[in-house]
């Protein structure tokens, strides 16, 4: 299984379609070849024309992750059926696929999403303000990335592993007293 996402819309017929989402003012054409050959294509409104676009297919359940312009489309490639639609969730910023665990794992303005093959999985919120969370990849049984916290999102990320057992954010970095505070101290009078 393979997917392309096209940069032209295609001549209406020449592959079978498959519409998803109720608004296209402005969509995100993929096509989707499958082991033998079958061809067509999906239309995916868009959330956000300047949000993240990008597909991941996970081949063993025949799903893939749809990301377009931030909005989120878990599908079933043979049904050819939303599993999931992650339309009133914040915009995704981050995804990746993992193996072993097999998962696609999104991160959000403020939160993490764990799909599989039979829809939302898990959803993770940590327990400080966060301004983006953005995977990487995974090493070993971690995914791996960098993340925004309201205390640092003009100054740097803060790298963290995300255990895919446990479903624990451990921080590379513990984010120092939230900003408000760090003025109030920056401007006390002794």
């Amino acid at each position: 299984m393979s997917s392309e996402i096209l940069n032209t819309l295609l001549p209406s017929g020449q592959y079978p379609e498959k519409h998803f989402g109720v608004n296209f003012n402005s969509s995100l054409c993929v096509k989707f070849t499958d082991n033998e050959f079958h061809e067509w294509v999906g239309l995916f409104s868009k959330s956000n024309d300047n949000a993240l676009n990008k597909v991941l297919i996970d081949e063993s359940n025949s799903i893939s992750i749809i990301i377009a312009g931030g909005h989120g489309y878990l599908i079933d490639l043979i049904k050819r059926e939303i599993i999931v639609d992650l339309d009133e969730q914040p915009l995704v910023e981050s995804v990746i696929r993992t193996t072993n665990p097999d998962y696609f794992v999104a991160g959000t303005f403020y939160s993490i999403y764990i799909l599989n093959n039979k829809g939302l999985f898990k959803e993770i919120t940590p327990d400080y303000i966060v301004d983006g969370i953005y995977f990487k990849g995974q090493i070993g049984g971690s995914a791996t990335g960098n993340l925004a916290t309201a205390e640092n999102q003009y100054d740097y990320k803060v790298d963290f592993e995300f255990d895919l057992a446990t479903f624990n954010l451990t921080l590379k970095y513990k984010p120092k007293a939230r900003l408000i505070e760090r003025l109030f101290n920056l401007f006390k009078k002794d």
